[in-house]
């Protein structure tokens, strides 16, 4: 998937659109960094993801990658 990006960010949890083929626990890729994360939550095109990692910096806008 292309052109998703970060919408929102607070602390661990992030919200990214657009991920209109995001599936439940699907493994994601968040930032520029490429911090490793898991779908917890689909609604339409938006998921929320959990990173497992440290999200201090992560900015709006920032790329999201499906692994698929």
């Amino acid at each position: 998937m292309t052109g998703a990006r970060v919408i929102r960010a607070a602390g661990a949890l992030v919200e990214a659109a657009p991920l209109p083929q995001a599936a439940l626990y699907e493994i994601v890729r968040v930032g520029h960094r490429r911090l490793l994360g898991e779908v917890i939550r689909v609604q339409g095109e938006t998921a929320t993801v959990q990173v497992f990692e440290d999200t201090t910096g992560l900015a709006l806008e920032e790329p999201v990658e499906a692994t698929g």
